[in-house]
Parts: C-alpha cells; sequence; structure tokens
C-alpha cells in the first residue's frame, strides 16, 4: 500500500498526466497544419484569379485588333454597277437641265410681258398729255366759218403746234437740225440735188422737205431735204476741159 506524501501529488497522477501531454501536442500540430493547408489553399486561389483576371485583360487588349483584322475589305463595284450609277446620275443631270430651261423660259416670257406693261403705262401717259391738244383740234374744227376769221383760225392753229411741240419735247422728241447744214446721210434724205457756183456751199442743205426727229436720242425719222452740190462755172469748165485735151 502506497502513502501519499504530506504535501506531494500522488504518483498515479503525474503519471496520468504525462502521458496526456503526447496526445495535447499531436491536436495542436494537426490544428497548425491544418491552418498552414488552408492558408496556402487560399493563397493559390487569389493566385489563381489573379493570373486569370491577367489572362482576361490580356485578351481585352487584343481583341480590338483582332476585330480590325477580321474587318471584311470592300469589294471594288462591278461594271454593271458602275454603269448604273453612270447612267442615273446621266437622269439627274437630264432633269436639272430642262428644270433650268423651263425656268429661263418662264423668265423670258415674264420680262418681255413685264417690257411690254411699261411700254403700255409710257404710251399712255404719252397719250393723256396729249389729250387737251386733241380737244382743241376739235373745238377749231367745229367752229363755224362765220362765226370766225382766218386770222383768228392761223392763231389758234399755231397756239396748238406750239402747245404739241411742247408735249412731244418734254416726251424726249426733238428736231434734227436740216436747214443750211452740212448733209448727212445719218438722219438727212437727200430728195433732190440743185447746182451752185458757190465751192463753200457744195453737199449743204438748201431747203426742207419734210422735218426730221429723234426720239430720246434715237432716230424716229430722216429729215427730207434739197441738197446743193458745186458745179463750175461754164467758162472754167471750157477751160478745165482745153486743159484736159492738151495734156
Amino acid at each position: 500500500m502506497i502513502r501519499r506524501q504530506r504535501g506531494g501529488r500522488d504518483p498515479r497522477e503525474e503519471s496520468t498526466a504525462e502521458e496526456g501531454k503526447p496526445e495535447v501536442v499531436e491536436t495542436a500540430a494537426e490544428e497548425l497544419s491544418k491552418a498552414g493547408a488552408d492558408d496556402s489553399g487560399e493563397r493559390s486561389g487569389a493566385d489563381t484569379e489573379e493570373v486569370g483576371s491577367g489572362e482576361v485583360a490580356a485578351e481585352s487588349e487584343e481583341e480590338p485588333g483582332a476585330a480590325l483584322e477580321e474587318e471584311p475589305l470592300e469589294e471594288e463595284p462591278t461594271e454593271e454597277q458602275t454603269a448604273a450609277q453612270a447612267l442615273a446620275e446621266l437622269e439627274a443631270l437630264k432633269d436639272r437641265h430642262l428644270r433650268l430651261a423651263a425656268e429661263f423660259e418662264n423668265f423670258r416670257k415674264r420680262t418681255s410681258r413685264e417690257r411690254m406693261e411699261l411700254a403700255t403705262i409710257a404710251q399712255a401717259e404719252l397719250v393723256r398729255r396729249l389729250l387737251p391738244t386733241l380737244d382743241d383740234l376739235a373745238r377749231v374744227a367745229a367752229t363755224p366759218s362765220e362765226t370766225t376769221t382766218v386770222e383768228a383760225l392761223e392763231k389758234g392753229i399755231e397756239l396748238i403746234l406750239r402747245n404739241l411741240e411742247k408735249e412731244l419735247g418734254d416726251a424726249g422728241l426733238a428736231r434734227v437740225e436740216a436747214s443750211g447744214a452740212r448733209f448727212d446721210p445719218e438722219v438727212h434724205q437727200a430728195l433732190m440735188i440743185t447746182e451752185v457756183g458757190d465751192v463753200e456751199l457744195d453737199e449743204t442743205v438748201s431747203e426742207v422737205l419734210m422735218e426730221g426727229y429723234r426720239f430720246r436720242g434715237r432716230l424716229a425719222r430722216p429729215a427730207q431735204v434739197v441738197v446743193q452740190r458745186y458745179a463750175p462755172p461754164p467758162a472754167e469748165a471750157d477751160e478745165d476741159a482745153a486743159r484736159d485735151t492738151g495734156d
């Protein structure tokens, strides 16, 4: 029978405690190994994720170039397509030409119509200004010969003539100078020729048979005139003829 010493431990309890220590150590070692395995697994998983994300990024960077390389090249148009396009352009040009021609024809007709309307307005204005003269002529023609004299009629006609010339002059009518002027075939029409002995009167107008007029600078009617031509006296003509025969 083993006695327990005073103040000491039971030897059996100590042996039991010593036998339990290795189990505790083994359990701790197993837990440490598991924890390391878990850490290494997490690290490998993270590395795998990083590698995977890097590959995806590299693939995403390579995708634009690959897409550009994969785009098909534009095909050149065939001869039929080119001909069809040319015909379409030709038809468009023809249509434009026809439209422009129609617009120009309308413009020409419109301007011609407007010009005729302006001419009509101008003529109407001239007629309106000549109506008083026409009224005066009508009154003179209606005057009974028993109630008037020849002198009164002459004065009335002269007054009417002056009024008529004034209205026409204000409208732009001007008389062509002819009497005593040098003959000008541009504004004079020679109806007769008379011979004169003065050389200075050669090719001059001696008489005006009908007055000529210009309207706003343009010749409305040439003056009908008698033209003088120099003719040497008979004695000078005989001397000239003898001189020519002697030569």
